[in-house]
Protein backbone atom coordinates (compact mmCIF):
# COMPACT_ATOMS: atom_id res chain seq x y z
CA UNK A 1 0.00 0.00 0.00
CA UNK A 2 1.79 3.07 -1.16
CA UNK A 3 2.13 5.52 1.84
CA UNK A 4 0.39 8.72 1.70
CA UNK A 5 2.43 12.33 1.86
CA UNK A 6 1.57 15.00 4.22
CA UNK A 7 2.40 17.51 1.40
CA UNK A 8 -0.92 17.48 -0.42
CA UNK A 9 -3.15 18.68 3.05
CA UNK A 10 -0.75 21.10 4.10
CA UNK A 11 -0.66 22.78 1.06
CA UNK A 12 -4.34 23.20 0.86
CA UNK A 13 -4.21 24.60 4.56
CA UNK A 14 -1.70 27.13 3.51
CA UNK A 15 -4.08 27.83 0.65
CA UNK A 16 -6.96 27.86 3.45
CA UNK A 17 -5.01 30.35 5.14
CA UNK A 18 -4.49 32.58 2.43
CA UNK A 19 -7.87 33.36 1.80
CA UNK A 20 -9.25 33.34 4.85
CA UNK A 21 -6.24 36.55 5.91
CA UNK A 22 -7.66 38.39 2.50
CA UNK A 23 -10.69 38.24 4.12
CA UNK A 24 -10.20 39.27 7.47
CA UNK A 25 -7.58 41.83 6.09
CA UNK A 26 -8.34 43.12 2.93
CA UNK A 27 -5.57 45.40 3.10
CA UNK A 28 -2.97 42.97 3.48
CA UNK A 29 -0.67 42.97 -0.13
CA UNK A 30 -1.41 38.92 -0.37
CA UNK A 31 -0.80 38.88 -3.88
CA UNK A 32 2.03 41.18 -4.33
CA UNK A 33 3.54 38.50 -1.32
CA UNK A 34 2.28 35.84 -3.49
CA UNK A 35 3.79 37.15 -6.79
CA UNK A 36 7.38 37.54 -5.21
CA UNK A 37 7.58 35.01 -3.13
CA UNK A 38 5.82 31.91 -4.38
CA UNK A 39 9.02 29.96 -4.90
CA UNK A 40 8.75 29.09 -1.16
CA UNK A 41 5.94 26.97 -1.68
CA UNK A 42 8.75 24.48 -3.93
CA UNK A 43 11.17 25.05 -1.35
CA UNK A 44 9.00 23.73 1.41
CA UNK A 45 7.05 20.91 -0.91
CA UNK A 46 10.92 19.65 -1.93
CA UNK A 47 11.74 19.84 1.94
CA UNK A 48 8.88 18.09 3.08
CA UNK A 49 9.34 15.32 1.11
CA UNK A 50 12.85 14.62 1.46
CA UNK A 51 11.82 14.35 5.14
CA UNK A 52 9.10 12.12 4.96
CA UNK A 53 11.55 9.79 2.54
CA UNK A 54 14.35 10.13 5.43
CA UNK A 55 11.96 9.25 8.07
CA UNK A 56 11.06 5.83 5.81
CA UNK A 57 14.86 5.37 5.55
CA UNK A 58 15.34 5.50 9.19
CA UNK A 59 12.56 3.59 10.14
CA UNK A 60 13.55 0.67 7.89
CA UNK A 61 10.53 0.49 5.88
CA UNK A 62 10.69 0.57 1.56
CA UNK A 63 11.78 3.48 0.47
CA UNK A 64 9.43 5.11 -2.42
CA UNK A 65 10.76 4.75 -6.38
CA UNK A 66 10.45 8.48 -6.97
CA UNK A 67 10.63 10.66 -4.30
CA UNK A 68 7.92 12.89 -5.99
CA UNK A 69 4.94 11.18 -7.63
CA UNK A 70 3.69 12.05 -11.23
CA UNK A 71 0.72 13.93 -9.99
CA UNK A 72 3.04 16.22 -7.83
CA UNK A 73 5.18 16.74 -10.67
CA UNK A 74 2.57 17.63 -12.66
CA UNK A 75 0.79 19.66 -10.13
CA UNK A 76 5.02 21.90 -10.02
CA UNK A 77 4.95 22.41 -13.22
CA UNK A 78 1.15 24.54 -13.47
CA UNK A 79 2.18 25.84 -10.05
CA UNK A 80 5.37 27.03 -11.60
CA UNK A 81 3.96 28.20 -15.05
CA UNK A 82 1.16 30.24 -13.09
CA UNK A 83 3.50 31.78 -10.41
CA UNK A 84 6.51 32.73 -13.42
CA UNK A 85 3.50 34.28 -15.54
CA UNK A 86 2.03 36.71 -12.65
CA UNK A 87 5.65 37.63 -11.50
CA UNK A 88 6.06 38.84 -14.89
CA UNK A 89 3.30 40.64 -15.14
CA UNK A 90 3.07 42.33 -12.10
CA UNK A 91 6.73 43.43 -12.57
CA UNK A 92 5.67 44.58 -16.52
CA UNK A 93 2.70 46.82 -15.15
CA UNK A 94 4.33 48.06 -12.20
CA UNK A 95 7.90 48.72 -13.45
CA UNK A 96 8.21 48.76 -17.02
CA UNK A 97 4.44 49.53 -18.15
CA UNK A 98 5.39 52.89 -19.78
CA UNK A 99 8.42 51.58 -20.88
CA UNK A 100 7.92 48.98 -23.49
CA UNK A 101 8.97 50.18 -26.87
CA UNK A 102 8.91 49.18 -30.22
CA UNK A 103 11.71 49.97 -33.08
CA UNK A 104 12.47 52.51 -30.32
CA UNK A 105 8.90 53.72 -29.72
CA UNK A 106 7.24 53.72 -26.72
CA UNK A 107 3.92 51.74 -27.19
CA UNK A 108 2.10 52.57 -23.60
CA UNK A 109 2.18 55.17 -21.67
CA UNK A 110 1.58 59.15 -22.27
CA UNK A 111 4.22 61.89 -22.65
CA UNK A 112 4.51 64.63 -20.45
CA UNK A 113 7.05 67.66 -21.29
CA UNK A 114 9.04 69.70 -19.16
CA UNK A 115 11.74 72.76 -19.49
CA UNK A 116 14.32 73.54 -17.37
CA UNK A 117 16.28 77.21 -17.09
CA UNK A 118 20.34 77.91 -16.20
CA UNK A 119 21.48 81.21 -17.24
CA UNK A 120 24.19 82.85 -16.20
CA UNK A 121 26.23 79.94 -15.08
CA UNK A 122 30.02 81.32 -14.20
CA UNK A 123 32.68 79.32 -15.19
CA UNK A 124 36.57 79.98 -15.17
CA UNK A 125 38.40 81.22 -18.48
CA UNK A 126 39.70 77.91 -20.60
CA UNK A 127 37.76 76.13 -17.85
CA UNK A 128 36.07 72.60 -17.92
CA UNK A 129 33.23 71.49 -18.70
CA UNK A 130 31.51 68.00 -18.08
CA UNK A 131 28.00 66.87 -19.14
CA UNK A 132 26.64 63.49 -17.63
CA UNK A 133 23.28 63.06 -19.29
CA UNK A 134 22.23 59.36 -18.89
CA UNK A 135 19.43 59.64 -21.93
CA UNK A 136 18.84 62.12 -23.91
CA UNK A 137 20.37 64.57 -26.81
CA UNK A 138 23.24 67.04 -26.01
CA UNK A 139 24.18 70.34 -28.12
CA UNK A 140 26.76 72.22 -26.92
CA UNK A 141 28.00 75.57 -28.89
CA UNK A 142 30.95 77.65 -27.95
CA UNK A 143 30.50 81.27 -28.65
CA UNK A 144 32.25 84.62 -27.61
CA UNK A 145 30.21 84.63 -23.88
CA UNK A 146 31.71 84.24 -20.17
CA UNK A 147 28.82 82.67 -19.34
CA UNK A 148 27.37 79.11 -19.73
CA UNK A 149 23.64 78.76 -20.11
CA UNK A 150 21.61 75.88 -20.10
CA UNK A 151 18.40 75.00 -21.50
CA UNK A 152 16.80 71.06 -20.69
CA UNK A 153 13.71 69.95 -22.63
CA UNK A 154 12.37 67.24 -20.83
CA UNK A 155 10.15 64.45 -22.03
CA UNK A 156 8.54 61.38 -19.39
CA UNK A 157 6.51 59.02 -20.53
CA UNK A 158 4.65 57.83 -17.47
CA UNK A 159 1.23 56.73 -17.35
CA UNK A 160 -0.52 59.52 -15.51
CA UNK A 161 0.53 63.12 -14.52
CA UNK A 162 1.43 62.78 -10.90
CA UNK A 163 3.64 59.89 -11.93
CA UNK A 164 5.44 62.65 -14.19
CA UNK A 165 5.21 65.26 -12.05
CA UNK A 166 7.18 63.02 -9.50
CA UNK A 167 9.69 61.81 -12.01
CA UNK A 168 10.47 65.40 -13.08
CA UNK A 169 10.94 66.37 -9.70
CA UNK A 170 13.35 63.43 -9.24
CA UNK A 171 15.38 64.45 -12.21
CA UNK A 172 15.98 68.20 -12.01
CA UNK A 173 19.33 69.12 -13.09
CA UNK A 174 22.19 69.18 -10.83
CA UNK A 175 25.04 71.76 -11.23
CA UNK A 176 28.32 71.78 -9.55
CA UNK A 177 31.31 74.03 -9.99
CA UNK A 178 34.40 73.41 -8.16
CA UNK A 179 37.49 74.91 -9.50
CA UNK A 180 37.93 75.36 -13.10
CA UNK A 181 34.84 72.45 -13.36
CA UNK A 182 31.22 72.54 -14.15
CA UNK A 183 29.27 69.34 -13.82
CA UNK A 184 26.18 69.08 -14.86
CA UNK A 185 23.84 66.00 -14.41
CA UNK A 186 20.66 64.94 -15.90
CA UNK A 187 19.69 62.28 -13.08
CA UNK A 188 17.60 60.71 -15.05
CA UNK A 189 18.79 57.41 -13.11
CA UNK A 190 17.28 58.39 -9.93
CA UNK A 191 13.84 58.19 -11.20
CA UNK A 192 12.08 54.21 -10.64
CA UNK A 193 9.42 53.68 -12.84
CA UNK A 194 8.49 56.60 -15.62
CA UNK A 195 10.89 56.72 -17.94
CA UNK A 196 12.86 60.68 -18.48
CA UNK A 197 14.58 61.60 -21.45
CA UNK A 198 16.20 65.17 -20.92
CA UNK A 199 17.55 67.13 -24.06
CA UNK A 200 19.83 69.85 -22.99
CA UNK A 201 21.40 72.90 -25.12
CA UNK A 202 24.21 74.47 -23.87
CA UNK A 203 26.34 77.69 -24.71
CA UNK A 204 29.62 78.33 -23.15
CA UNK A 205 32.71 79.92 -23.50
CA UNK A 206 34.26 78.57 -26.81
CA UNK A 207 37.64 77.85 -24.83
CA UNK A 208 35.88 75.56 -22.53
CA UNK A 209 37.58 71.93 -22.61
CA UNK A 210 33.72 69.72 -23.47
CA UNK A 211 33.19 66.49 -21.86
CA UNK A 212 30.10 64.40 -22.14
CA UNK A 213 28.95 61.17 -20.84
CA UNK A 214 25.79 59.29 -21.62
CA UNK A 215 24.09 55.77 -22.09
CA UNK A 216 21.49 56.75 -25.58
CA UNK A 217 21.64 60.18 -27.01
CA UNK A 218 23.42 61.90 -29.81
CA UNK A 219 25.58 64.60 -29.25
CA UNK A 220 26.69 67.62 -30.84
CA UNK A 221 29.70 69.84 -30.19
CA UNK A 222 30.32 73.26 -32.20
CA UNK A 223 32.14 75.86 -32.23
CA UNK A 224 34.81 74.95 -29.42
CA UNK A 225 38.50 75.74 -29.35
CA UNK A 226 39.80 73.58 -26.88
CA UNK A 227 39.61 69.78 -26.35
CA UNK A 228 36.53 67.76 -26.79
CA UNK A 229 35.93 64.07 -25.16
CA UNK A 230 32.86 61.94 -25.49
CA UNK A 231 31.68 58.72 -24.07
CA UNK A 232 28.38 56.85 -24.83
CA UNK A 233 26.90 53.65 -24.87
CA UNK A 234 24.53 54.80 -28.25
CA UNK A 235 24.72 57.88 -29.71
CA UNK A 236 25.14 59.56 -32.60
CA UNK A 237 27.81 62.44 -33.01
CA UNK A 238 28.31 65.66 -34.83
CA UNK A 239 31.23 67.51 -33.96
CA UNK A 240 32.55 70.94 -36.05
CA UNK A 241 34.99 73.84 -36.06
CA UNK A 242 36.95 72.13 -33.14
CA UNK A 243 40.32 73.78 -32.14
CA UNK A 244 41.40 71.24 -30.05
CA UNK A 245 41.53 67.17 -29.76
CA UNK A 246 39.03 64.95 -30.62
CA UNK A 247 38.31 61.45 -28.21
CA UNK A 248 35.39 59.70 -28.73
CA UNK A 249 34.25 56.07 -27.41
CA UNK A 250 31.17 54.89 -28.60
CA UNK A 251 29.20 51.38 -27.94
CA UNK A 252 27.17 51.69 -30.54
CA UNK A 253 26.60 54.95 -32.83
CA UNK A 254 24.81 55.18 -36.02
CA UNK A 255 27.06 58.11 -37.27
CA UNK A 256 29.98 59.71 -36.14
CA UNK A 257 30.95 63.25 -38.07
CA UNK A 258 34.29 65.70 -37.56
CA UNK A 259 34.53 68.43 -39.45
CA UNK A 260 37.16 70.91 -39.08
CA UNK A 261 39.30 70.14 -36.16
CA UNK A 262 42.42 71.91 -35.13
CA UNK A 263 43.78 68.75 -33.16
CA UNK A 264 43.54 65.10 -33.55
CA UNK A 265 41.02 62.90 -33.46
CA UNK A 266 40.94 59.20 -31.92
CA UNK A 267 37.89 56.92 -32.52
CA UNK A 268 37.35 53.87 -30.72
CA UNK A 269 34.59 51.65 -30.01
CA UNK A 270 31.95 50.35 -31.90
CA UNK A 271 29.67 51.76 -34.97
CA UNK A 272 28.26 52.67 -38.36
CA UNK A 273 29.54 55.34 -40.57
CA UNK A 274 32.71 57.51 -39.52
CA UNK A 275 33.09 60.92 -41.89
CA UNK A 276 36.41 62.81 -40.92
CA UNK A 277 37.16 65.80 -43.28
CA UNK A 278 39.51 68.58 -42.98
CA UNK A 279 41.30 67.35 -39.74
CA UNK A 280 44.91 69.16 -39.00
CA UNK A 281 46.18 66.26 -36.70
CA UNK A 282 46.36 62.99 -35.66
CA UNK A 283 43.60 60.30 -37.13
CA UNK A 284 43.47 56.60 -35.25
CA UNK A 285 40.37 55.17 -35.67
CA UNK A 286 40.22 51.65 -33.81
CA UNK A 287 37.10 49.77 -33.14
CA UNK A 288 34.55 47.71 -35.45
CA UNK A 289 32.97 50.35 -37.44
CA UNK A 290 30.44 48.34 -39.72
CA UNK A 291 29.48 51.27 -42.11
CA UNK A 292 31.04 53.70 -44.44
CA UNK A 293 34.11 55.41 -43.54
CA UNK A 294 35.34 58.45 -45.09
CA UNK A 295 38.20 60.04 -44.76
CA UNK A 296 39.05 63.76 -46.35
CA UNK A 297 41.55 66.60 -46.24
CA UNK A 298 43.61 64.77 -43.27
CA UNK A 299 46.80 66.64 -42.79
CA UNK A 300 48.42 64.69 -40.37
CA UNK A 301 49.53 60.52 -40.36
CA UNK A 302 46.20 58.15 -39.89
CA UNK A 303 45.74 54.80 -38.41
CA UNK A 304 42.95 52.49 -38.92
CA UNK A 305 42.86 49.15 -37.42
CA UNK A 306 40.12 46.91 -36.90
CA UNK A 307 39.93 43.00 -36.28
CA UNK A 308 39.61 42.52 -40.02
CA UNK A 309 41.99 45.54 -41.47
CA UNK A 310 44.87 47.83 -40.53
CA UNK A 311 45.89 51.14 -42.32
CA UNK A 312 48.54 53.69 -42.13
CA UNK A 313 49.64 56.50 -44.43
CA UNK A 314 51.26 60.29 -43.52
CA UNK A 315 48.16 62.17 -45.04
CA UNK A 316 45.67 62.32 -47.05
CA UNK A 317 44.86 65.13 -49.14
CA UNK A 318 42.42 63.33 -51.34
CA UNK A 319 39.59 60.63 -50.11
CA UNK A 320 39.85 57.63 -48.46
CA UNK A 321 36.67 54.86 -48.01
CA UNK A 322 36.28 52.05 -46.29
CA UNK A 323 33.57 49.15 -46.19
CA UNK A 324 32.72 46.33 -45.38
CA UNK A 325 34.05 44.99 -48.87
CA UNK A 326 36.28 47.92 -50.36
CA UNK A 327 38.54 49.86 -49.77
CA UNK A 328 39.32 53.22 -52.41
CA UNK A 329 41.88 55.69 -51.83
CA UNK A 330 42.41 58.55 -54.46
CA UNK A 331 45.56 61.10 -53.77
CA UNK A 332 47.24 60.03 -50.47
CA UNK A 333 50.96 60.36 -49.48
CA UNK A 334 52.45 57.46 -48.49
CA UNK A 335 53.72 55.73 -47.18
CA UNK A 336 50.60 52.95 -47.70
CA UNK A 337 51.00 50.08 -45.70
CA UNK A 338 47.42 48.12 -45.80
CA UNK A 339 46.78 44.65 -44.38
CA UNK A 340 43.29 43.12 -44.56
CA UNK A 341 41.58 39.71 -44.55
CA UNK A 342 38.98 40.20 -47.08
CA UNK A 343 38.91 43.53 -49.16
CA UNK A 344 38.96 44.89 -52.82
CA UNK A 345 41.33 47.46 -52.73
CA UNK A 346 42.21 50.39 -55.28
CA UNK A 347 44.29 52.77 -54.97
CA UNK A 348 45.32 56.12 -57.31
CA UNK A 349 48.10 58.52 -56.92
CA UNK A 350 49.84 57.08 -54.00
CA UNK A 351 53.29 59.12 -53.45
CA UNK A 352 56.41 57.23 -51.54
CA UNK A 353 55.98 53.66 -51.35
CA UNK A 354 52.20 51.22 -51.80
CA UNK A 355 52.78 48.12 -48.88
CA UNK A 356 49.44 45.80 -49.25
CA UNK A 357 48.93 42.35 -47.99
CA UNK A 358 45.29 40.64 -48.78
CA UNK A 359 44.24 37.24 -47.77
CA UNK A 360 41.48 37.81 -50.34
CA UNK A 361 40.48 40.33 -52.59
CA UNK A 362 41.55 42.01 -56.26
CA UNK A 363 43.57 45.08 -56.06
CA UNK A 364 43.89 47.57 -58.78
CA UNK A 365 46.81 50.35 -58.61
CA UNK A 366 46.72 53.42 -60.77
CA UNK A 367 49.53 55.88 -60.78
CA UNK A 368 49.28 58.70 -62.89
CA UNK A 369 52.70 60.17 -62.39
CA UNK A 370 55.77 59.01 -63.91
CA UNK A 371 57.47 60.03 -60.80
CA UNK A 372 55.91 56.47 -59.12
CA UNK A 373 57.11 54.73 -55.43
CA UNK A 374 57.90 51.25 -54.43
CA UNK A 375 55.38 49.04 -54.55
CA UNK A 376 54.81 45.73 -53.07
CA UNK A 377 51.65 44.36 -53.71
CA UNK A 378 50.79 40.94 -52.49
CA UNK A 379 47.07 38.78 -52.17
CA UNK A 380 46.61 35.13 -51.64
CA UNK A 381 43.69 34.99 -53.90
CA UNK A 382 42.58 37.72 -56.09
CA UNK A 383 43.58 39.74 -59.59
CA UNK A 384 46.15 42.40 -59.64
CA UNK A 385 46.15 45.39 -61.71
CA UNK A 386 48.70 47.96 -61.93
CA UNK A 387 48.38 50.98 -64.24
CA UNK A 388 51.29 53.49 -65.18
CA UNK A 389 51.89 56.24 -67.55
CA UNK A 390 54.33 54.81 -70.67
CA UNK A 391 57.35 57.27 -69.96
CA UNK A 392 57.55 55.49 -66.31
CA UNK A 393 60.66 53.94 -65.05
CA UNK A 394 60.60 50.73 -62.77
CA UNK A 395 61.66 47.31 -62.27
CA UNK A 396 59.39 44.56 -61.71
CA UNK A 397 58.98 41.33 -60.84
CA UNK A 398 55.47 40.38 -60.91
CA UNK A 399 54.05 36.40 -60.22
CA UNK A 400 50.91 34.15 -59.92
CA UNK A 401 50.67 30.53 -59.17
CA UNK A 402 47.11 29.90 -61.13
CA UNK A 403 46.29 32.70 -63.30
CA UNK A 404 46.94 34.53 -66.39
CA UNK A 405 49.59 37.08 -66.53
CA UNK A 406 49.46 40.33 -69.46
CA UNK A 407 51.92 42.86 -69.59
CA UNK A 408 51.15 46.34 -71.97
CA UNK A 409 54.52 47.35 -71.64
CA UNK A 410 58.21 47.28 -73.83
CA UNK A 411 59.36 43.95 -74.76
CA UNK A 412 61.74 44.63 -72.96
CA UNK A 413 59.78 43.00 -69.79
CA UNK A 414 59.94 39.55 -70.11
CA UNK A 415 56.65 37.90 -69.63
CA UNK A 416 56.05 33.86 -69.17
CA UNK A 417 53.82 31.38 -68.97
CA UNK A 418 54.99 27.97 -66.40
CA UNK A 419 52.35 25.43 -65.65
CA UNK A 420 49.26 27.23 -64.59
CA UNK A 421 50.65 30.79 -63.40
CA UNK A 422 53.50 32.95 -65.09
CA UNK A 423 55.45 35.97 -64.53
CA UNK A 424 56.28 39.41 -65.32
CA UNK A 425 59.80 40.55 -64.58
CA UNK A 426 62.38 43.08 -66.00
CA UNK A 427 63.39 46.69 -65.77
CA UNK A 428 62.49 50.00 -68.30
CA UNK A 429 65.09 52.46 -66.52
CA UNK A 430 66.06 53.26 -63.09
CA UNK A 431 63.41 53.35 -61.15
CA UNK A 432 61.46 52.15 -57.97
CA UNK A 433 60.98 47.91 -57.49
CA UNK A 434 57.72 46.98 -58.23
CA UNK A 435 57.11 43.43 -56.55
CA UNK A 436 52.96 42.16 -57.24
CA UNK A 437 52.55 39.03 -56.24
CA UNK A 438 49.04 36.17 -56.11
CA UNK A 439 48.38 32.91 -55.72
CA UNK A 440 44.81 32.71 -57.34
CA UNK A 441 44.83 35.21 -59.94
CA UNK A 442 45.67 36.99 -62.93
CA UNK A 443 48.33 39.56 -63.01
CA UNK A 444 47.92 42.96 -65.81
CA UNK A 445 50.82 45.47 -65.99
CA UNK A 446 49.08 47.96 -68.48
CA UNK A 447 49.52 51.41 -69.75
CA UNK A 448 47.76 54.50 -68.41
CA UNK A 449 46.40 56.17 -71.17
CA UNK A 450 46.51 60.20 -71.70
CA UNK A 451 42.52 60.45 -70.90
CA UNK A 452 42.86 58.33 -67.91
CA UNK A 453 45.64 60.28 -66.47
CA UNK A 454 44.45 63.78 -67.12
CA UNK A 455 40.85 62.53 -65.46
CA UNK A 456 42.66 61.28 -62.53
CA UNK A 457 43.79 64.95 -61.91
CA UNK A 458 41.78 66.89 -59.26
CA UNK A 459 40.10 69.76 -60.96
CA UNK A 460 40.24 73.29 -58.83
CA UNK A 461 37.81 74.62 -56.75
CA UNK A 462 35.02 76.91 -58.44
CA UNK A 463 35.13 80.32 -57.19
CA UNK A 464 32.39 81.37 -55.29
CA UNK A 465 29.83 83.96 -56.88
CA UNK A 466 29.92 87.04 -55.13
CA UNK A 467 26.45 87.79 -53.42
CA UNK A 468 25.18 91.19 -54.22
CA UNK A 469 24.58 92.99 -50.95
CA UNK A 470 21.31 93.44 -49.24
CA UNK A 471 19.21 96.91 -49.91
CA UNK A 472 18.96 98.78 -46.95
CA UNK A 473 16.13 98.45 -44.44
CA UNK A 474 12.72 100.02 -46.37
CA UNK A 475 14.13 100.51 -49.36
CA UNK A 476 13.79 97.48 -52.04
CA UNK A 477 16.24 96.79 -54.50
CA UNK A 478 16.12 98.38 -58.00
CA UNK A 479 13.92 95.97 -60.34
CA UNK A 480 16.20 95.26 -63.79
CA UNK A 481 15.02 96.25 -67.22
CA UNK A 482 13.62 92.95 -68.62
CA UNK A 483 15.69 91.44 -71.53
CA UNK A 484 15.54 92.21 -75.11
CA UNK A 485 14.39 89.90 -77.46
CA UNK A 486 16.76 88.05 -79.69
CA UNK A 487 15.43 87.61 -83.04
CA UNK A 488 18.18 86.49 -85.09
Amino acid sequence: MRRASVVGPLVLIAIGVVFLLKNIRPDLPLFDLFMTYWPFLLIAWGGLRLVEVLAIHFRGGQLPVAGVSGGEWALIIVLSIIGSSVWGVQRFTHDNFGRFRVGGMEVFGESYDYSENQQGLKLAANGRLVVDNPRGAVRITGGETAEVNVTARKTVRAMQRTEADKANEQSKLKIDTAGTVMTIQGNQDRVDGPRVTTDLEITAPKGTMVEVRGHYGDVEVTGVTSDVKISSDNAGVRLQNIGGTVKVDTRKSDIIRAVQVKGGVELTGRGRDVELEEIDGQVVVNGAYSGELALKKISKPVRFESSNTEMRMERVPGEVQISLSTITATNVTGPVVLKAKSKDVQITDATDTVTLDLDRGDIEIRQSKTQVGRIDARTDSGDIELALPAQAKFSVNATTKRGEVSNDFDSKLLTREQDRGGSITGSLGAGPDIKLSTNRGGVTLRKMSAAEAASLIPMPPTPAVPVPPAPPVGKMAPVPPPARANNQ
